[in-house]
């Protein structure tokens, strides 16, 4: 027999250690939850519309393209004068100035420094070859017209030598305030030329020779 039983009495009851267990399901599913949470936020910072999107404020304009603003200038009637003036202008030698009547643009210019050059001359942009033709008549019936020299028609067409074929305008010569004057039209750059020269020079033949190699 046991010595446990002696006596009658019950055995003595030992102690256990408590046992370990795991985390409840409750407690789990909490913090799953929270980690989800947290997430779903930093997300929305990152990826959400920003503040200023929010405001409510229209987004800025894109800029003008370095293209636009070439061709804006390339439109300006002054600056596509200037380019078809004839060369041997030095630089500041020619200015906009008031507009001849129907013109888009008129240039005044100071002595042209090539062999022959005029002391002043004025160029106009018109519209078109009518506007062109009314122009020269008009220039023609307030000056005093000659022949150019080589005894040259005036006022007459003219050619590019490059296009015998084609008339490239009108030419006229003549004396205006009792100075040389030689003018032309261009049909291609739609402008209108007024030269003039001085009584001592240079004379409407140094102009010719100047213009025949400048037109």
């Amino acid at each position: 027999m046991s010595t446990w039983n002696s006596g009658g009495t019950p055995p003595p009851v030992v102690p256990r250690p408590p046992t370990r267990r795991g985390p409840s399901i409750g407690v789990i599913a909490g913090v799953t939850a929270a980690v989800l949470a947290v997430g779903a936020a930093a997300a929305y910072l990152l990826l959400g519309p920003s503040a200023s999107d929010d405001s409510g404020a229209p987004a800025a304009a894109p800029e003008t393209s370095a293209a636009q603003a070439t061709s804006e200038v390339a439109d300006d009637p002054n600056d596509r004068l200037m380019r078809a003036l004839p060369r041997g202008y030095p630089a500041g030698a020619c200015k906009p100035v008031a507009r001849l009547q129907g013109a888009l643009a008129t240039i005044a210019c100071t002595v042209n420094k090539d062999p022959g050059g005029p002391m002043s001359a004025t160029y106009s942009l018109l519209v078109d070859t009518a506007a062109l033709n009314t122009a020269i008549e008009d220039l023609a019936a307030t000056s005093t017209v000659v022949d150019c020299p080589g005894r040259i028609q005036s006022p007459g067409p003219w050619r590019h030598n490059a296009s015998l074929h084609e008339v490239s305008g009108t030419l006229v010569c003549g004396i205006q305030n009792d100075n040389p004057m030689l003018a032309w039209t261009d049909i291609d750059r739609q402008m209108i030329a007024v030269t003039q020269g001085r009584p001592a020079g240079p004379t409407l033949d140094h102009l010719y020779t100047w213009w025949t190699t400048h037109s």
